[in-house]
This record gives structure tokens, C-alpha cells and sequence, in this order.
């Protein structure tokens, strides 16, 4: 009985993490898209998930909000902080703060 309990806890942790990979892509993809909108670069090795929670979705399902921030270049020279929220995969709020042309 303790075994499959730990193998149900490993699938699930390999689950999870596999599932996290594919949330990164998708928010490097949304973070290039967001960063070409405003004529910026971004930073590509600077994504990284700071904060996980469950949520509601619309639909009003249990789903995994993911707060991704990183940084993006209108210049080469500075670094813009920046922040992503995706719930699933889509884009629920960004923030891009003002930033010198």
C-alpha cells in the first residue's frame, strides 16, 4: 500500500514538473510577443516562476496560477524588470513599467 501511495506521489511530482516546463515556454513565448509589442528585447534567460497558487478559472475550476517575471532591454544597456501572470495559458495580467526610449 505504501508503495503505490509513493509511486502515485512521484508520477505526480514528474507531472507537475513536466507541466511547468511547458508553462516556462509559453511564458518566454508571451514575454517576446508582450517585449515586441513596445519595441523591446527581451532577456530571454531571465524567466523565471516566482510565485504558484491555485485559482478559480471562468469556468470556475481549480486551476494553477503562475507569476513569472523578467526582464526585457529597450536599449542593450538597461534592464527593465518586468512581470507575467498566466493561469493555464493564458495571459490574465502583465506589467511593463515606463522605461527611457
Amino acid at each position: 500500500m505504501l508503495d503505490i501511495l509513493f509511486l502515485m506521489l512521484i508520477t505526480a511530482l514528474v507531472l507537475f514538473w513536466l507541466d511547468s516546463i511547458s508553462k516556462r515556454e509559453e511564458a518566454v513565448k508571451q514575454g517576446k510577443k508582450l517585449a515586441a509589442e513596445f519595441n523591446l528585447q527581451l532577456l530571454d534567460d531571465t524567466v523565471h516562476c516566482n510565485k504558484i497558487k491555485i485559482v478559480r478559472t471562468e469556468a470556475n475550476w481549480p486551476s494553477l496560477e503562475r507569476i513569472y517575471f523578467f526582464y526585457v532591454s529597450s536599449n542593450k544597456e538597461n534592464r527593465i524588470h518586468c512581470q507575467l501572470t498566466l493561469v493555464g495559458k493564458k495571459i490574465i495580467d502583465w506589467r511593463i513599467p515606463p522605461y527611457p526610449q
